[in-house]
């Protein structure tokens, strides 16, 4: 029996077309922000996923779509550092957003050495500036759950969420990051006769009757979502981002959220999408006011929209299907009045207006 609820009162039964992914949504206040704004933020900090690194040659994605360059990867991770290191104002820490190499390294036995040679681009330009890092399904290739949590990409105390990677933190007086792990919930990175294997298994071949878990050909609309690269959020996290957000609530605080997987079909493609999102969206927006921004990855093309409640959802282009010439990150600049998200390469700029 599976351990996620899924809510088959889909949000929109309409599905994106590529013009939603070129560029941020125009009802969006932009920011015209630029590197000689006299007004110092409280801080910054910076946004980066699915970097996908590997000591291998270019390749065409599982579609055939997207050229991934994965020795790129890294010379455009020490760009953006180098960029962090030389702004106006200094970063305070940067979010890694998961899929930090891909699963290739598994195949060419090289996880260790790519994560390492990755990691290495950003400590050799900061050598303590914390790096939270959340996972991806392409950790999930490489690593198990346990060698995860023992390993440098555990950002968070996991004492009492193993195997489960979630976590939160202040950035400033009045801001809270929380960072889940949608793949909580998923076949990846866990044994195949476990339980949790057996339940999240039995889940996709209920909407999904390919006989590759990977392949959503027959799925339409929402139903795309039900491929073993996606994952659900279980209860127990749940509960747990349900308090935190009620504290939040009663402190006057607001919230970023951050994971991997996007919760809106409206900023991913639908075959990127959480398999509980409504779920955790109808949990969100029980409170209002509270939550600014929910930041993603996973879907390469990247993905912008702001919801009923105000939520701004933003889904992080990839680092490694740029053109040389190119990049894919963001600076969050935190005011009293807003955010300002400056993105560089692929990423827009975004003002999310909030008082803190």
């Amino acid at each position: 029996m599976a351990t996620i609820a899924i809510v088959e009162d889909e949000i929109s039964t309409s599905p994106p077309t590529p013009s939603m992914f070129a560029a941020p949504d125009p009802d969006i206040n932009q920011s015209s922000f630029d590197r000689n704004e006299t007004i110092a933020p409280i801080l910054s900090f910076g946004l980066i996923t699915d970097i996908h690194y590997a000591d291998h040659d270019d390749r065409w994605n599982y579609v055939k779509t997207h050229l991934r360059r994965y020795r790129n990867a890294a010379k455009l991770v020490n760009e953006a550092c180098n960029y962090w290191l030389n702004g106006k104002y200094p970063i305070s820490f940067i979010l890694q957003l998961g899929d930090i190499i891909d699963g290739i390294c598994s195949t060419n036995k090289t996880s260790i050495n790519d994560l390492n040679m990755i990691l290495e681009q950003f400590t050799k330009n900061f050598k303590s500036l914390p790096i939270y890092h959340i996972w991806g399904n392409h950790e999930l290739y490489n690593f198990t759950r346990e060698e995860l949590i023992n390993g440098p990409l555990c950002s968070f105390d996991t004492k009492d969420t193993s195997p489960a990677h979630y976590g939160t933190f202040e950035v400033c007086p009045n801001l809270r990051i929380i960072a889940l792990d949608t793949y909580e919930f998923s076949a990846l990175g866990i044994e195949h006769d476990s339980e949790a294997y057996i339940q999240a298994t039995e889940l996709l071949k209920k909407h999904n009757q390919n006989e590759q878990l990977n392949d959503p050909t027959g799925l339409r609309g929402h139903q795309r979502r039900f491929v073993q690269f996606n994952g659900g959020i279980k209860s127990k996290q749940m509960d747990w981002l349900k308090e935190q957000l009620t504290e939040a609530k009663n402190r006057n605080e607001k919230v970023i959220i951050i994971g991997h997987i996007p919760i809106h079909p409206s900023a991913c493609d639908h075959l990127d999408l959480l398999w509980n999102y409504k779920e955790v969206l109808d949990l969100l927006w029980q409170f209002d006011g509270t939550v600014l921004a929910y930041i993603a990855g996973h879907d390469h093309d990247g993905g912008y929209f702001r919801d009923r409640k105000n939520i701004h959802h933003l889904t992080l282009q990839a680092i490694v299907e740029c053109d040389p010439n190119t990049n894919s990150f963001a600076t969050v600049h935190v005011y009293n009045d807003c955010l300002l998200i400056e993105g560089v390469g692929r990423i827009g700029t975004y003002k999310i207006d909030c008082q803190l």
